[in-house]
């Protein structure tokens, strides 16, 4: 029996609904391959698998079959629409879906099987699905028999990554039971290709060759930050090849400074008026030409920087609005934080963020009040004299509330 698996996840991203599955995935595949004419849109399938006409067991069927197994995003609803659409249907367009469960094992020519595992939210499978996979190994437990395991989650290059350990369970399972003839493991989370093979060595081989083949993602992920990856249970291993390449993925990732903010201009006006926010009851900084009378430039940054810091306690001892605002982007920085760090590191992290982007709004406050002095100074601006606003006021004062008694 033959299966096919296709990454399907992201075309239901963000979260699954009736009109991303119809809409995104099934529409597809009918355009690719009509179902039969038995087929009914509404119709659910109780007693799979609910063969075609004139077929009396599957494994007489000769015409293309598919199985799925969900991602993170088909379990944000709970896993409820994968299975109306997926494990109480029988047809997805011409390929006939056999499946009950939200798992599946496949029995390949020449010894091989397919695993399909179902990571859910935790990114490792449950203690049901454990059992079922341990005993087909214990049953199968035969030379001649290779696996091959897909799973949504890549943990081999992200437990590398983040220092972490994911998937317990999987990895028992590979270790203990498939015992070496586990050939391919196979993921898509990451939205690239990146394939490793094991190295030569006289330890035993848990997992022959690492593939991550998600490049039906709806965006692309970095291959540069994994230049480095070699190890996983304990044996070594190389890179064989990577799309995006390492140097491309670097160039791409180098753009997006740019790109993000040719991309995201609206991000600009967000961050202006968060800026805003931060430095606004600073204004006006009196004394700020002072900085330029210091001769020597190291003076002159001395003289700058201690004008920051007094702006900055000014803002802390007197300006509730703007010091409220400080605190606030402290929280979301803190929050925005990966959770996997610690609360000391996430802490650290969100301060420097936000000390940052503070240092950055005082020097562009301070910068624009030197520009402004200086061009007072040079007769580029408020040429009209000191009282300028007073006499327009009394101007717009006389035209729409003239004195009744003409004095």
């Amino acid at each position: 029996m033959f299966g096919r698996r296709d990454r399907l996840e992201d075309l239901r991203y963000p979260n699954p609904s009736a009109f991303t599955y119809e809409r995104r995935l099934f529409c597809p595949f009918e355009y690719a391959l009509q179902p039969p004419s038995c087929y009914k849109a509404e119709q659910i399938a109780i007693n799979k698998p609910e063969l075609p006409y004139g077929v009396t067991e599957l494994k007489k069927y000769k015409g293309p079959q598919s199985f799925v197994i969900p991602g993170n995003h088909d379990w944000f609803d709970g896993l409820h629409t994968f299975m109306r659409y997926i494990c109480h249907k029988s047809w997805l367009g011409g390929w006939f879906l056999p499946q009950k469960k939200s798992y599946f094992a496949l029995q390949l020519p020449r010894g091989w099987w397919v695993f399909g595992l179902d990571q859910a939210l935790h990114t490792d499978i449950d203690v049901y699905q454990f059992k079922f996979f341990a005993e087909l190994c214990q049953s199968k437990n035969r030379k001649g028999n290779f696996f091959c395991c897909k799973s949504f989650h890549d943990d081999w290059l992200l437990d590398w990554y983040w220092n972490s350990n994911s998937g317990i369970n999987v990895s028992h399972l590979i270790r203990d039971y498939l015992k070496g003839r586990c050939k391919l493991r196979m993921a898509g989370d990451l939205h690239h290709y990146m394939r490793h093979s094991c190295v030569n060595s006289d330890k035993p081989v848990h997992v022959q060759h690492l593939l991550v083949n998600g490049c039906g993602g709806a965006f692309l992920h970095p291959t540069h930050v994994f230049k480095h990856f070699n190890t996983f249970c304990g044996n070594s291993y190389k890179s064989e090849v990577t799309y995006p390449s390492f140097d491309d993925s670097s160039r791409i990732a180098l753009g997006n400074i740019l790109k993000f903010r040719k991309k995201n201009w609206q991000f600009d006006v967000i961050g202006g008026f968060i800026y805003f926010i931060l430095v606004f009851s600073m204004f006006p900084q009196c004394n700020v030409f002072n900085i330029l009378i210091d001769e020597s430039w190291s003076g002159r940054l001395k003289s700058f920087f201690s004008t920051m810091q007094s702006a900055f306690m000014f803002m802390i001892e007197h300006s509730y609005v703007s010091f409220i605002g400080f605190l606030m982007l402290i929280l979301c920085s803190y929050s925005f934080v990966p959770t996997k760090l610690s609360r000391k590191r996430r802490a650290m992290l969100g301060i420097l963020h936000v000390s940052a982007h503070m240092a950055a709004a005082l020097i562009l406050m301070l910068l624009l009040e030197l520009a402004i002095d200086m061009c007072i100074r040079n007769r580029l601006l408020a040429t009209s004299g000191s009282h300028t606003l007073y006499e327009w006021y009394r101007s717009i004062e006389n035209e729409h509330f003239p004195d009744p008694t003409g004095l």
